[in-house]
C-alpha cells in the first residue's frame, strides 16, 4: 500500500507527487482527466472541416507567468528543453466596442505542444518504483481513519487534494477540520472557452486581449501566436456571469461569444468553433497559507499561496509534499 494518496493529476498534484518520491515515499496519483494536466487543459482539433485537424489548442489556462526563483528554474529547465517558449510581454486591450491599445505586463510563456505537456514532462520524471498514476479514476470519497485515510478500500498514512475546493470538499465525508477549512474556500468562478478556427487570420497583429467592461468577453488568446505556427485560431474567454448562465449548455453561449468576438477583435465568422465549460474555472481569490495540511489531509492548488495562477498551484503542491514529507518520516 503506498504512503499517500494524490487526488488530482494537474500541475499541484504532480508537483506534489514529486517532492514526496523524492522523499522516498510512494504515491498513488489518482486523476478523473483522460490525461493529466487539469485545468491546463489542451484540445486536439477533430473534424474541423479545415487545414488545422490535429492541431492542439489550449482551452484552459492561457498562459504561465514566473516570479519565483525556484519555479523559475523550472520554466527554464523547459524552455531550454524546447518544451515551453516565451510568448509575449504585451497584451492589448479592449472595451466592447474594439481594441484600445496595448499594456506591458510580465513574461507570458505558452507551450508548442500545449500547456498539459508541461505537466505531462513533470510526470515522466516521477520513479515508476514508487510512484503509481491512475486515470481515468473517479475518487468518490475520501474516508479520514484515525492514523490516515481510506480510498476505495486502500488506507493511506496521508492523502493530498489538489484540485478546486468545492470538488475536494465533496470527497470528505465527516466532520474533518480539512472539511472545515474548504468551507471557508474563496469564490470560484465559471468560465466558458470558445475556440474559433478561421479560414485566414483577418484581425490586426497581437497576442491576447483584455477585455474591460464588457458582458460577455473576458480575454481573447491568439492561439497561433501563443503557439508559434500563426494558425488562424483565436480561443476567447467568457464572463463569469455568462458562463453561469449557460453552464447546463456550453454550445449555447456560442453565438453570443461569436458576436463579441467579431466585433471586438476578429471582423469576421469563423470556419468552425466549439465551447469548453470549466465550472470551477479559478478562484476569484487565493488565501495567503501556501498550503493546508492537519496531519493527514492536506490541500494545494491555485487557490493558495496569494494569487490564484499556474506558479502558486505548483508551489503550493511543493510545499504541501514538503510537509507532507516532514510529517511521515518523522
Amino acid at each position: 500500500m503506498a504512503d499517500v494518496a494524490v487526488v488530482g493529476g494537474g500541475i499541484s498534484g504532480i508537483a506534489c507527487a514529486r517532492v514526496l518520491a523524492g522523499a522516498g515515499l510512494t504515491v498513488d496519483v489518482l486523476d478523473r482527466g483522460q490525461r493529466l494536466g487539469g485545468r491546463l487543459a489542451v484540445q486536439t482539433l477533430r473534424d474541423t472541416g479545415t487545414a488545422y485537424d490535429g492541431r492542439v489548442v489550449d482551452v484552459g489556462a492561457s498562459y504561465i507567468t514566473v516570479s519565483d526563483p525556484e519555479f523559475a528554474a523550472v520554466v527554464t529547465d523547459w524552455v531550454d528543453r524546447g518544451k515551453a517558449r516565451p510568448w509575449t510581454d504585451t497584451f492589448h486591450v479592449a472595451d466592447g466596442t474594439g481594441l484600445l491599445g496595448t499594456k506591458l505586463g510580465p513574461m507570458r510563456y505558452a507551450a508548442p505542444r500545449g500547456l498539459r505537456s508541461l505537466v505531462e514532462d513533470l510526470a515522466v520524471g516521477l520513479p515508476s518504483d514508487l510512484v503509481s498514476i491512475a486515470h481515468p479514476v473517479d475518487v468518490e470519497s475520501v474516508d479520514v481513519t484515525d492514523g490516515g485515510a481510506s480510498i476505495a478500500g486502500s488506507t493511506y498514512r496521508a492523502v493530498a487534494l489538489c484540485g478546486p475546493d468545492p470538488q475536494m470538499r465533496a470527497l470528505l465525508s465527516g466532520a474533518t477540520t480539512a472539511r472545515d477549512a474548504l468551507a471557508a474556500a474563496p469564490t470560484w468562478e465559471p468560465v466558458l472557452a470558445l475556440t474559433a478556427v478561421y479560414d485566414e487570420r483577418t484581425w490586426p497583429d497581437l497576442d491576447g486581449v483584455f477585455v474591460n467592461d464588457d458582458p460577455v468577453l473576458s480575454f481573447v488568446a491568439d492561439d497561433g501566436r501563443r503557439r508559434g505556427d500563426d494558425a488562424p485560431v483565436l480561443v476567447a474567454h467568457s464572463t463569469p456571469v455568462l458562463a453561469a448562465g449557460h453552464l447546463t449548455e456550453p454550445i449555447t453561449a456560442a453565438p453570443i461569444m461569436l458576436g463579441a468576438l467579431e466585433r471586438i477583435v476578429a471582423k469576421s465568422e469563423p470556419a468552425w468553433f466549439t465551447v469548453k465549460r470549466w465550472t470551477y474555472a479559478r478562484p476569484a481569490q487565493a488565501r495567503e497559507e501556501t498550503c493546508y495540511f492537519d496531519g493527514v489531509v492536506g490541500l494545494a492548488g491555485d487557490a493558495w499561496d496569494g494569487k490564484p495562477r499556474t506558479e502558486a498551484a505548483w508551489l503550493s503542491g511543493t510545499a504541501l509534499g514538503r510537509r507532507i514529507a516532514d510529517e511521515l518520516r518523522g
